[in-house]
């Protein structure tokens, strides 16, 4: 078919007004819908190689199967939605939602390095929706700054130009009309080794917004990267000697573009759990003020919380606190709120470096002392007793805007997660000294059910996506109670960063909303947790 389809009309609805790009397997025109008022759409033309007359057969059913993926993906507000797809001339032909914006190749620029706090916001947006993308067990493939949109109405990043679909175009078909061989699809720059080879994994989608974020953070095209004897990429030498930079940021960027897979962050959920513990680290070089009324029984709370340093909220009245700060009384796991206290702060977990996570460790301490001190007599005496096991110290958090509210583990610290796929907040253990690497996490989320969604459809979509993703031995879910809401609680096997870990999900379906708890630690820690994680899920309630 003639590629300069300008001025045509295809299938009798879409008018190409002009072209808007090639590529080395197809032309993208912008067009107008005759059929919808003119309004304006993206077709995109998409040429097969053939060599053989069964190959339009294969590619056919390639092209169907991946038009389908993009249909599902399109629900999705942060990749364009498919509007039709259809076969002519032999030529295969996509047609896709307009996306008003321009492509980060505008911003992406040599010579023009990005911040530090901008590079992490792009991460972040990237793997956002490259999340919903691997949740759907597609590949994107061909990640790079004209393949992200920054979208004028919001500014949000959008994923566009899936590379999966061009593999329809990127068959070689031997005699038999059988696929021998398939060409890598991406771009060399932004490809891992394994893709290059036609091996491409969640993995592979990582690598690429790893190099796009090392490309902004330095203002050096990756082309200009080194690689050492090993296959690993030199770029921390690009960096400007002027800037501090957060190391443990530069060493996420680091294990998003390893040369071998298996020691790669493994997906854009890993991307984003390390992005979260970075900001919640971050946030804890900060004090946090908590604070009882005094005046009431019943404290009303703000929005949001706000982390304000001591010495600035000491000369201020509570009345004087900014209304994006949360006012908290302290809870235990039974008791009411308390009131008649004074301005308190709750120093970083830095500073409460020889807090023990947890509270039995501190009992088994005990016990050991007293085995020096008293012998075996007292150790028994100590661990035979009948007292009642002291009680984790729990604080309330509430989220007004979300309805919902739940008591977390006080020494815990918290961080807000608002993006396009759930609102809610995950907390974070703190570290058990030098040693110890991984926080482990609670997370409390509410997502934006489309449709009437029922509790036993839920349940059904995520235990697929855990037995893919995650576990493929997974059971089933077990019936609990969620904020006074039938619900489902599943544990199950995962990995994060190649290493393994245990968690449990709960969850519960109520008025076009998925109220969800994720308990997630390392396998010797899980038991350790689980006490305190239990008595966070029973104080979950919605308070809408």
């Amino acid at each position: 078919m003639d590629n300069n389809l300008v001025g045509q009309t295809i299938q009798g609805r879409y008018y190409v007004v002009k072209q808007l790009g090639q590529g080395g397997v197809g032309v993208t025109f912008l067009a107008q819908d005759r059929q919808c008022f003119d309004s304006q759409c993206v077709v995109k033309q998409l040429q097969p190689k053939l060599a053989h007359t069964k190959t339009l057969e294969i590619a056919r059913r390639l092209f169907n199967r991946e038009a389908e993926i993009m249909n599902r993906l399109g629900h999705c507000d942060r990749i364009p939605r498919l509007l039709a797809y259809f076969e002519h001339q032999n030529d295969f032909f996509l047609v896709q939602e307009l996306v008003e914006g321009h492509d980060l190749s505008q911003e992406i620029m040599a010579g023009q390095p990005w911040l530090e706090e901008k590079t992490i916001t792009l991460v972040k947006g990237i793997s956002e929706v490259l999340s919903v993308v691997q949740q759907h067990s597609v590949i994107h493939r061909d990640l790079k700054p004209s393949n992200l949109m920054r979208r004028i109405s919001d500014q949000k990043i959008v994923l566009i130009d899936f590379g999966s679909v061009k593999q329809v175009s990127t068959q070689i078909i031997d005699a038999a009309g059988q696929i021998k061989q398939t060409v890598a699809v991406g771009t060399k720059s932004y490809m891992p080794m394994e893709q290059m080879m036609g091996r491409p994994g969640f993995y592979s989608d990582i690598y690429a917004v790893g190099v796009i974020a090392i490309q902004a953070l330095t203002g050096v095209p990756p082309k200009q990267f080194t690689i050492d004897p090993n296959g690993e990429l030199i770029w921390r030498n690009l960096l400007d000697d002027k800037i501090s930079y957060q190391p443990k940021f530069l060493d996420l960027l680091d294990k998003m573009v390893r040369y071998r897979y298996q020691e790669r962050l493994s997906s854009a959920g890993v991307v984003l759990a390390e992005l979260e513990q970075l900001d919640a680290e971050k946030n804890n070089e900060r004090e946090t003020v908590l604070v009882s009324d005094s005046s009431s029984s019943n404290p009303t709370f703000s929005p949001k919380q706000t982390q304000i340093h001591p010495t600035a909220a000491t000369a201020q009245s509570v009345a004087e606190i900014s209304k994006e700060t949360r006012i908290i009384n302290h809870r235990s796991a039974t008791s009411a709120s308390r009131g008649g206290s004074t301005l308190q702060t709750v120093r970083s977990s830095q500073q409460r470096a020889g807090a023990q996570k947890p509270q039995f460790k501190l009992l088994a301490a005990i016990a050991t002392i007293l085995t020096v001190a008293g012998g075996g007599l007292g150790t028994w005496f100590f661990l035979s007793s009948s007292s009642p096991e002291p009680e984790v110290p729990l604080s309330l958090y509430e989220n007004i805007d979300r309805g919902f509210q739940v008591n977390y583990p006080q020494t815990w610290s918290k961080q807000n997660r608002d993006d396009f796929f759930a609102t809610g907040v995950v907390f974070f253990s703190p570290l058990e000294g030098d040693t110890d690497k991984f926080k482990e996490r609670i997370s409390v989320l509410v997502e934006n059910l489309s449709g009437d969604i029922s509790l036993a459809q839920y349940t059904a979509q995520s235990l697929s996506e855990i037995r893919k993703l995650s576990d493929p031995n997974a059971g089933e879910p077990i019936l609990v109670s969620l904020g006074g809401d039938e619900g489902r609680q599943i544990v199950y096997d995962s990995k994060e960063n190649d290493k393994p870990v245990k968690r449990m999900q709960t969850w519960s379906v109520k008025d076009g909303k998925a109220y969800v708890i994720t308990y997630t630690a390392k396998l010797d820690s899980y038991d350790n947790y689980l006490p305190i994680v239990e008595k966070a899920i029973e104080s979950f309630t919605t308070t809408k």
